[in-house]
């Protein structure tokens, strides 16, 4: 039975007098005069309940991630991004024949796992056009365990590979560091670094007298500071770096050295990617808050992710919906201040995507670490009660249900920020920027309301 389906029998349930041919009707009304573009089924049941006084709990996607992996996990659907790629291995089954597999890497939030893909599938990476970067959704896999004991995610003949369309998945972005002096082995998915020896290739032979080969270069925070050893084994590519180039340097480990100090090491599945010299970025401004010291500008680049600018400067001539060239002066707790003139100016307007457009669906709202924007429609009335917490405590919380056409969840604000969502009615359009998506231990996901989140009620389109 369908999430949907299921829904509509728990709310029958509660009002037998209505029946299932009425329900539909009810359903497809409120689509058309209330949320057309905006609701699926699903939503527009959430508005029929609350007219009916049923509340209906939404239901949790069976997407897994990175971290739900476990040895024996069998017919299992997993999302993540694609940290390598490999080239494809040929290798001899027990009856005779030959076979082929595949090697992906995975990330997440921080942390990465490997994907061996089997036979039929070793081809679908490039048929599909995947690369570093992509978001992917690996559909029917199984996990086993991998030489190095950690659990191994495999797609058989029964599986497949999907890419993944406006995903709210961690960037290389979002998870690169910076050079530091590590005190273990570990895994480094992504580096951003500066050049500081000149880089140098060699080839060898090695023991078993296959032929090898390695391409090196010293990486630091800077040129003229402190620096590693990086080496990449086998490099698939060698682009061209030099002493003093910024580069980004994927899929690495700390390896520790006989001399007991510690180097960085990559294989075939890293990539070496020159970083361009930052320029004015774009943004579209979402929302603007006066401060006592200025104002805030609440901006999303083509990322669909949130920036803020603080600033003294006139903005009177901004409004939501505006493009805007932002060259911050510096970075300061994480916002963009801009100071002097010419930093904070208008941007072509067809030079960064509308705000419909970087508006995040429900249905892709499942990223801890970032900030988001949605264009939604109210499904119940913005509520506040008194929690009673565990020391003791009674704080407010307030919550409202909304949804567009992917799908419906929950808003959440505690305390000072839980006055947000009193009054808003259900059916009413709002655009809201600045909300945390959070997973609850019971693995639904809500969107936590914080001070930097505001909320505008959204005309009705005629």
């Amino acid at each position: 039975m369908s999430d949907f389906e299921a829904l509509v029998e728990e709310l029958l349930k509660s009002r037998p007098e209505l029946t299932r041919d009425e329900l539909m009707r009810r359903i497809a009304e409120k689509k058309e005069t209330v949320g057309a573009g905006y609701l699926t089924d699903q939503g527009a049941l959430f508005l029929v309940a609350g007219e009916l006084g049923v509340s209906l709990q939404p239901t949790i996607s069976s997407d897994l991630s990175l971290n739900d992996l476990h040895i024996g996990a069998n017919d299992i659907t997993v999302v993540a991004r694609v940290l390598a790629v490999y080239p494809t291995t040929t290798y001899n089954k027990k009856d005779g024949g030959s076979g082929r597999y595949r090697r992906l890497v995975l990330f997440d939030k921080g942390i990465s796992s490997r994907l061996t893909i089997w036979d039929d599938n070793v081809d679908d990476p490039d048929r599909l056009g995947i690369t570093t970067g992509s978001a992917l959704r690996v559909v029917s896999g199984y996990v086993k365990q991998g030489l190095d004991g950690k659990p191994n995610l495999n797609l058989g003949k029964k599986g497949r590979l999907e890419l993944v369309e406006n995903s709210n998945l961690p960037t290389l972005d979002d998870v690169s560091e910076k050079p530091t002096k590590p005190t273990a082995e570990r895994p480094v998915i992504a580096l951003d670094c500066t050049v500081t020896s000149e880089p140098r290739y060699s080839e060898f032979v090695r023991t078993d007298g296959s032929p090898g080969s390695l391409y090196q270069f010293g990486v630091g925070a800077q040129a003229g500071k402190e620096q590693q050893r990086l080496v990449i084994w086998s490099p698939s590519s060698r682009p061209e770096v030099r002493a003093g180039d910024r580069v980004r340097v994927t899929n690495l480990k700390f390896k520790r050295t006989s001399r007991g100090d510690f180097e960085l090491h990559g294989d075939a599945g890293s990539a070496i990617v020159p970083i361009a010299r930052k320029e004015a970025g774009e943004l579209r401004i979402a929302a603007i808050s006066a401060t006592a010291a200025g104002s805030l500008i609440f901006g999303l680049d083509r990322d669909k992710r949130l920036k803020v600018v603080e600033t003294q400067l006139d903005t009177a001539q901004f409004k939501p919906g505006d493009a805007i060239a932002v060259s911050p002066d510096q970075e300061s707790a994480g916002r963009l201040v801009c100071r002097s003139p010419g930093s904070l100016t208008s941007a072509r307007v067809d030079g960064v995507p509308s705000l419909a457009e970087l508006a995040v669906k429900v249905k892709d709202a499942k990223d801890e670490s970032s900030q988001i924007m949605i264009e939604v429609i109210a499904l119940s009335h913005g509520s506040v009660d008194d929690v009673d917490m565990r020391d003791g405590t009674v704080v407010k919380k307030g919550e409202l249900m909304v949804g567009d056409d992917t799908g419906e969840i929950k808003v959440v604000g505690w305390r000072e920020h839980s006055s947000k969502v009193s009054g808003i009615q259900p059916g009413e359009r709002l655009r809201i920027v600045g909300l945390v998506p959070k997973q609850t231990k019971m693995g639904a996901w809500t969107l936590q309301l914080s001070a930097l989140t505001a909320i505008e009620k959204l005309k009705v389109r005629a």
